[in-house]
């Protein structure tokens, strides 16, 4: 059931957590956003094709709401029977630092479990230096870096996790 609701106190606001899937449409939009800010750290990944909408079919995840406003959304997709991958996170700029991407993290995490996966990754541009320094934090181990030979030879790095 991807409809189900989740009603939030944070940070002295109530929040709506909503459970969806890929082809949601505040999901596509909140990835659109998370697109064009990854454009502007890294300006060539456009010409090249990149985008983060095109596989959006096999994701789950979830939404964060504040008042009616998509804030911030992650996805969650599968790798194997026991290995996922968090896709898709991100919050709108005005919404950082306020722990958000924790809680986003906190129920996808939960969700991966039911779901029956032991372990998680996670995919982030090297220039996200807060992203990744964030998953870090939260308990993710980094590979080294690697270089995109898909999308004109930017830096990424793997982030791993025990759930």
């Amino acid at each position: 059931n991807y409809s189900k609701l989740k009603i939030l106190k944070l940070k002295d606001k109530n929040m709506i957590i909503k459970q969806v899937n890929g082809r949601d449409s505040d999901f596509y939009s909140l990835c659109k956003q998370l697109e064009n800010h990854q454009y502007k750290l890294l300006p060539n990944i456009k010409e090249k094709g990149y985008n983060l909408t095109d596989d959006l079919s096999e994701v789950i995840g979830y939404i964060l709401y504040d008042n009616d406003t998509p804030i911030g959304s992650i996805g969650l997709k599968k790798v194997t029977d026991t290995r996922c991958e968090f896709v898709r996170v991100f919050v709108a700029e005005n919404h950082r630092g306020k722990g958000y991407v924790t809680t986003l993290f906190q129920n996808i995490e939960s969700l991966a479990k039911s779901l029956g996966y032991t372990d998680a990754e996670i995919v982030a541009w090297c220039k996200a230096v807060p992203a990744v320094n964030l998953y870090k934090k939260l308990g993710y181990q980094a590979s080294e870096e690697k270089t995109s030979t898909w999308y004109g030879g930017d830096k990424y790095i793997e982030l791993k996790k025990k759930l």
